[in-house]
């Protein structure tokens, strides 16, 4: 467990530092590391791709259910049942 968390934090820190890097701000990160990273296919904006993963998952289930009602305890897929309720919820609150 505590290697999991220390691995969770450097990863954080890791993203930390490439977006200093990328707003010109002094940044331990180097481009050799950057490309290290790169190649092992590591997310920098890991919420961003989440959500585009979230998507492919809603179109899959509109393409078997000719809808995007995904119930909220969705037992095939727990999680976009969790994310599509989120998604309304973002959404309601926009409109405000």
């Amino acid at each position: 467990r505590s290697s999991n968390y220390r691995l969770a934090n450097w990863v954080s820190r890791q993203r930390q530092r490439y977006f200093d890097m990328k707003e010109g701000k002094s940044a331990v990160i180097t481009a050799e590391r950057v490309d290290m990273l790169n190649s092992l296919g590591f997310s920098w904006k890991v919420l961003e791709d989440n959500w585009h993963e979230m998507l492919e998952h809603l179109k899959e289930y509109k393409e078997r259910h000719g809808n995007c009602l995904v119930p909220q305890r969705y037992a095939p897929n727990p999680a976009l049942g969790r994310w599509v309720a989120l998604q309304r919820i973002v959404y309601k609150r926009m409109l405000r």
